[in-house]
Formats: C-alpha cells, structure tokens, sequence
C-alpha cells in the first residue's frame, strides 16, 4: 500500500540509509530500527490522530465491558452494537461500523486510523477464534462469542488482545513504509532475485515486529 499512497520517498539520509540496508541484506532489526528514525516526523501526529486513538479506546472497551453488569450493554453505549447472540464475524462487523460511524462524525481517517482499524478488527479475531468451536464460528444464535468476548477482563487475555493489536500495527506501519523499497529490490542481481524471497523477508519483519510488540502485553494487562 505504502509505493501507491507515498509516492516517492523523501530524499534524506535517513530514507537513503533505510535503501541501502535493504539492497545490503541487513538483518531485520536494523532495517526496522532504520525505517522509524526515517518515519519519525510521520509519527509526531500519533497521539493526536483521532482514528489511531478511538481504536486503542474501543479496545479498553472491551476488557472493561467485562466488568460490567450488562457488557453488551456497556459496549453498546459506546457505540460496539453486538447483539445478544452473534457469530465472530459479526463482532467484526459491529468493530468496523463502530469506527466508521467516529469517523464520518469526526472527520476523515488518516491512513494511519485506517491501519489502526484494520490492526484492531484483525487482534479481535485472532484472540477469539481460538476460543470458539469450528462450528459456532458462524453461529448466529450461539452465545458462545459473547462468553468468548468476557474473556478480555482477564489481565491476561487482555494483555493477549494488545500485543497482538500492535503487532499487526507495527507489522502495517512497516509495510506501509518499506513496500516501495522492497518493490525497487526485487528482480534478478537484487536483494529479493524472486518474490518467495521477498515473501520470506515479509513474514521474517512480521515476526519481528510481533516480537518486539511482546513488551505491551504485561504493561497492558496491568
């Protein structure tokens, strides 16, 4: 997404740096480390961007639901409509309408509100699918999804929730700032000769970012 939307990178020595690493064969951490110090004044706007913030704020909601004597109740009044008994697509569906309707209230998202949404939606299945039957995956009159959903007011599977929130975010961010230096390294006599090893190097950054991201799950169930 990122050689579509960008267009053409800035021409510092930072971003000069993040190419040549690429073309070098660096490591994944140092192409990663490199890639933030070139995105830093990208990422000044971050605390203030409305999209990015009422997704981490959604997914409070949902460990503090929990807690409450009518979760749904309380998730509704925050505008995550789930009714009683859904499937696992359809707390999706609720997820993505909830940051739609912010964002047509609030404005246009940025592109990184648009990740940030798709990291959350994306975190929620993840940690929930494990929890449910095949079978009741799609099961719109199953209250499994919402027993399933209670599970967030565990520290723990809170924490689960986050970490993979970021990961997925992280793991974006990355590919929305390196695909059009990837992109210019593939082919033969270049870093990425075909596009399995450029695949590899894909999944070894999402590892990575996922790795790095394990620090948020304690501080997050905390």
């Amino acid at each position: 997404m990122g050689h579509i939307r960008l267009g053409q990178l800035p021409r510092t020595r930072k971003w000069r740096d993040v190419v040549e690493l690429v073309a070098a064969g660096a490591d994944i951490p140092q192409i990663a480390n490199a890639t933030i110090k070139a995105a830093e004044s990208a990422f000044l706007f971050v605390r203030d961007d409305s999209g990015y913030n009422h997704a981490v704020w959604l997914m409070v909601q949902l460990g503090l639901a929990s807690h409450q004597a009518q979760p749904l109740q309380h998730l509704r009044s925050h505008g995550i409509d789930i009714p009683d008994n859904t499937s696992l697509p359809g707390v999706a569906v609720a997820l993505t309408e909830a940051l739609d309707n912010h964002s047509a209230a609030h404005g246009p998202r940025s592109d990184f509100g648009e990740l940030a949404q798709r990291a959350l939606v994306d975190a929620v299945i993840k940690c929930l699918e494990p929890k449910l039957a095949q079978e009741l995956l799609y099961d719109m009159q199953s209250d499994e999804t919402q027993k399933a959903l209670a599970e967030f007011r565990k520290p723990k599977e809170f924490g689960r929730l986050a970490c993979a929130f970021y990961s997925r975010l992280t793991t974006e961010c990355m590919n929305y700032f390196l695909s059009q230096t990837l992109a210019t390294n593939l082919g033969a006599g270049q870093r990425f000769p075909t596009t399995n090893q450029m695949e590899q190097f894909e999944r070894a950054l999402a590892t990575h970012c996922r790795e790095a991201s394990a620090i948020v799950e304690q501080f997050a169930g905390d």
